[in-house]
């Protein structure tokens, strides 16, 4: 019971719910959408979704640039939804046009989000990092167990890659919801922080304030 108790951390239930979505999806991601694409695109996809994480990787060594992104995180998760329906809506069940926009968009929006949430797990957790760590690895691969077996034991089959397309944009939707709970409550923390630390005759507002804070 115990255990069942951190499921109320948000991160620790979006891991699980993602993979949830990854393991029910994947197998058909496979079959309908990647066994219909030549090789040529596949590589093209697997370069997009490497190169794009190396660069932010590097460009992020920047501060203020993390900075900036950080408080505009919440509009960086919503213009990936938007983005992720658009292509669903135009590519009219295209398998090469879902893979290769799904790869630039996990590329650019989604790696970005995943680096800018390790700000929010380094304010929440602190000390602690390692052991959460284990939980959220835990909680990630129990997730996947729950969504494979969903395959396997239903007998699962969808050749259909707009409507696997639609259920990744659900996955996201949910998982983001539990992210932006937690970077919510982070935003406070460092805020509050800031206003303790700032003498208030400075006349920061609040959006300086935690500038201020991430920038540290």
């Amino acid at each position: 019971m115990k255990a069942l108790g951190h499921f109320k951390d948000p991160l620790l239930l979006g891991g699980f719910v993602s993979n949830i979505f990854n393991g029910f999806l994947n197998p058909l991601y496979i079959s309908a959408i990647l066994g219909k694409i030549e090789p040529q695109f596949l590589s093209i996809g697997s370069f997009m979704a490497s190169a794009f994480p190396a660069l932010l990787g590097i460009l992020m060594e920047n501060s203020r640039l993390f900075e900036t992104l950080f408080r505009f995180l919440p509009f960086l998760m919503a213009g990936e939804v938007l983005l992720t329906a658009l292509v669903i809506y135009t590519s009219k069940g295209d398998a090469v046009v879902i893979y290769l926009a799904g790869m630039f968009i996990f590329g650019v929006f989604s790696t970005s989000i995943l680096y800018l949430l390790q700000r929010v797990k380094e304010v929440l957790y602190e000390g602690d990092r390692a052991r959460w760590d284990r939980r959220i690895a835990s909680a990630d691969a129990l997730g996947y167990l729950v969504g494979s077996a969903l395959v396997a034991l239903g007998k699962v089959e969808g050749q259909d890659p707009t409507l696997i397309a639609v259920a990744g944009l659900l996955q996201t939707v949910l998982v983001y919801t539990f992210f932006l709970v937690s970077y919510l409550a982070v935003r406070r923390k460092l805020i509050q922080q800031v206003e303790e630390e700032v003498p208030p005759q400075w006349g920061w507002n609040t959006f300086n304030r935690l500038c201020f804070c991430v920038a540290r």
